[in-house]
């Protein structure tokens, strides 16, 4: 009997117990697989970005080893007359501090790095470190040149670093297009070049409040971008 004239068959409907979902069409298919593992890194790169304080954390314990590292040494100095030079103990709590923010950098960033961002990071950390062993290097020149401690004791190891070292780092940053980092770099370089002038003695003191201020404002430019961005 057809279906137009069966009266005693119940009506077609939809069973209960399918299981089966409507198919998709072509244009309506997954994401493919390696699309969705870049969202997948995309975000996840966006959300660190965003929440990570680990760089801001650093700018502000940078700002507090200048300010006791520069003015330990202004302290060993400051009553010297002939200046003679930094003394041992000012030296000490010097490179004590800055190897205990050396330390702190290794602690907080070792573990985010890896793969390739770590061996960029590593090349990076030799270049600027042979950069830096330079200015000490011309230092040793410049005394064995003149033996007046004032230039090669005072004003040079008291800017010479941030003159030098910061000049290559706002290239880089400039290069990297990160503004922010390049505008505190060149704001180093430009209080070494005016603490110059502050003498043998004054300078460490120039050198420790200026560098403090201009960690204080990186830091403080970090955290809001992070918590605005």
């Amino acid at each position: 009997m057809t279906e137009r004239f069966d009266t005693f068959s119940p009506p077609n409907e939809p069973d209960p117990f399918e299981t089966t979902a409507p198919t998709e069409t072509a244009e309506e298919g997954a994401l493919d697989p390696r699309e969705a593992a870049a969202l997948l890194e995309a975000s996840a790169r966006e959300a660190e970005r965003r929440f990570d304080m680990r760089p801001t954390i650093l700018m502000f314990a940078a700002a507090v080893t200048v300010l006791v590292g520069y003015g330990a040494v202004w302290v060993s100095v400051r009553h010297q007359h002939p200046y003679s030079g930094p003394t041992g103990h000012g030296l000490a709590v010097l490179y004590g501090v800055l190897a205990l923010w050396i330390v702190l950098n290794v602690v907080l960033l070792g573990r985010a790095l890896s793969g390739r961002r770590s061996q960029e990071r590593r090349l990076e950390g030799i270049v600027f470190a042979s950069v830096w062993i330079c200015v000490y290097v011309f230092q040793g020149a410049l005394h064995h040149a003149d033996h007046n401690p004032a230039i090669a004791y005072g004003i040079w190891p008291a800017i010479a670093p941030l003159l030098v070292v910061g000049a290559a780092a706002a290239g880089y940053e400039i290069a990297r297009d990160r503004r922010g980092a390049a505008a505190l770099a060149v704001g180093a370089v430009a209080l070494a070049a005016g603490g110059a002038f502050a003498g043998p003695v004054t300078v460490w003191g120039v050198m420790g409040v200026g560098l403090c201020a201009l960690c204080l404002i990186g830091g403080a430019a970090q955290y809001r971008q992070r918590r605005h961005g």
